[in-house]
């Protein structure tokens, strides 16, 4: 029995998500998408119709959505922002750690490889980081900052981060974002009790 569009559909833009967060949209191939996600190519020209940009598209909207929720869970869990930023960044540190270094944010990789050849990767990209700011900063706004104040020390909190996980990629360490995560909790304890 054949499988469910919607099932092609989803392992296409699961195996896009994977193989851009190891090699970036340049490094991806089309035959490997399809080979990767098990879903038969004429599927791929079905449900993608605009070839592997929309299927790169479709990929970042998931990632970043994913990440949106699991940012707001985060906040409804910890009780301060110490916490929150504590289980943000052990999020991003195992997720690091279980791909042996392999798989970093494809939105990075996607902006630092391709955005400057395709007007709507790089603003799904800019979009993208809007949308993890936006999600942050309400977490801050939440644990008392000035909606102003959120937006900047939301900036700080993801260039930090997203710095911190290329450097961890490079070294194939983790004390980058181990060291990321004690200078964010340093200043944003500190700027909590200014």
């Amino acid at each position: 029995m054949p499988k469910p569009k919607t099932d092609s559909r989803n392992r296409l833009i699961q195996a896009t998500r994977r193989l851009l967060q190891r090699q970036g949209y340049q490094g991806t191939g089309l035959g490997q998408i399809v080979e990767e996600s098990g879903a038969p190519r004429g599927s791929f020209y079905f449900l993608f119709p605009g070839g592997k940009e929309q299927l790169a598209l479709a990929a970042i909207d998931e990632s970043i959505r994913e990440l949106k929720v699991h940012i707001e869970e985060l906040a409804q869990k910890t009780s301060s922002v110490e916490e929150w930023i504590k289980a943000l960044a052990g999020h991003v540190i195992h997720a690091l750690s279980n791909s042996v270094f392999t798989e970093g944010c494809p939105v990075s990789t996607i902006t630092l490889d391709s955005s400057h050849a395709s007007p709507a990767l790089r603003q799904a990209c800019a979009t993208a980081y809007d949308v993890l700011i936006e999600a942050a900063a309400r977490v801050l706004v939440q644990y008392g900052r000035t909606p102003d104040e959120a937006k900047s020390l939301a900036v700080v909190l993801l260039s930090t981060v997203e710095g911190a996980m290329i450097l961890s990629r490079a070294k194939r360490s983790v004390e980058p974002l181990l060291i990321a995560q004690e200078f964010i909790l340093k200043t944003f304890v500190f700027s909590a009790d200014a």
